[in-house]
């Protein structure tokens, strides 16, 4: 084994792991923590920033029942997806909401939206004609 391959990190998840630590594991992920990042002074306002978060997991079981076969089993997993929501400008004894501005999903929309009716003016061309 080289010695890059020593130092690697070795994930928290790994084979073995009871289903108790790591069902704590996904309790700590989608935690309040994970949604509120660390508050910022920016320019005489603080600045907390805000995330959408959201979590699955699943799990499993087993046990063998043919003849001469011994079997067992169990497992249990989850995954968790962040993704900025905006962030909480405080000023004075105000506070304001800035959302996080998505630009691939405004273009993603968009683009849907022209093949749409790209496809339903073509339409309307052809069926004219007949």
């Amino acid at each position: 084994m080289s010695e890059q391959q020593q130092h690697r990190a070795v994930p928290a998840w790994r084979a073995g792991t009871t289903d108790r630590s790591v069902l704590e594991q996904a309790v700590d992920a989608v935690t309040v923590r994970r949604v509120f990042g660390e508050a910022y002074e920016v320019g005489g306002s603080t600045v907390v920033p805000v995330a959408r978060v959201r979590g699955w997991g699943g799990g499993g079981g087993g046990s063998g029942e043919e003849k001469d076969s011994s079997g067992s089993g169990s497992g249990v997993g989850y995954g968790v997806r962040a993704e900025p929501a905006g962030v909480y400008v405080v000023r004075g004894d105000g506070v304001t909401w800035r959302p996080a501005v998505h630009a691939e999903r405004i273009a993603l929309t968009l683009g849907l939206a022209l093949c749409g009716a790209i496809t339903v003016v073509g339409w309307a061309a052809v069926t004219r004609r007949s």
